[in-house]
């Protein structure tokens, strides 16, 4: 993924609605441009996290599967 992460967020084990909440609590304690990296095991997830990034204007970098069927998903804050 990126070398610099400013932010990481795990949120394996919670279920929707809950990690998209918490998305957005992380993501407005950022400046714009910075990065988070979330980690999820949610089925709905990665399409969770698409739609939050796309209704809000925040870039995906990257989605890597990781162990244990989690997802990581890095985030740029939108500037």
């Amino acid at each position: 993924m990126a070398d610099s992460i400013d932010k990481r967020l795990d949120v394996c084990g919670v279920c929707c609605p809950l990690p998209i909440i918490r998305l957005g609590e992380s993501i407005a304690a950022l400046k714009p441009g910075q990065t988070l990296e979330i980690l999820g095991n949610d089925p709905v997830f990665e399409a969770s996290v698409r739609d939050f990034c796309h209704a809000n204007g925040h870039t995906i970098l990257a989605v890597r599967p990781l162990d244990h069927r989690c997802i990581a998903v890095l985030i740029r804050v939108r500037a």
